[in-house]
């Protein structure tokens, strides 16, 4: 994701392998509990899009400007370096 947030999953990862009860499942389920709130407000984002524009641009710069405000940090990645713009298909094209 184009915005850093390693230290706050590392953070996560640390206090979740901390219990226990965290030897019982994978690490890639204790990955996974440490990204679960950027990645259910990117589902949100993706699915509840932020704008009612048609345009595939419009609908990815709104989404990015979004994902920047809930996580107040800067989307540092505009375009085709991002895996997001590639959600939106047709943005490829026009841009």
């Amino acid at each position: 994701m184009p915005i850093d947030l390693g230290k706050e999953w590392t953070d996560r990862l640390d206090r979740v392998e901390a219990q226990s009860v965290s030897k019982k499942v994978s690490a890639e389920v204790r990955s996974h509990l440490a990204e679960f709130p950027e990645i259910v407000v990117l589902t949100h984002l993706i699915l509840d899009p932020p704008t009612t524009a048609l345009n595939p641009k419009e609908l990815y710069l709104a989404t990015t400007a979004e994902l920047s405000r809930r996580f107040t940090r800067i989307y540092t990645t505009l375009g085709a370096q991002d895996p997001l713009y590639w959600r939106f298909p047709r943005t490829s094209r026009r841009s």
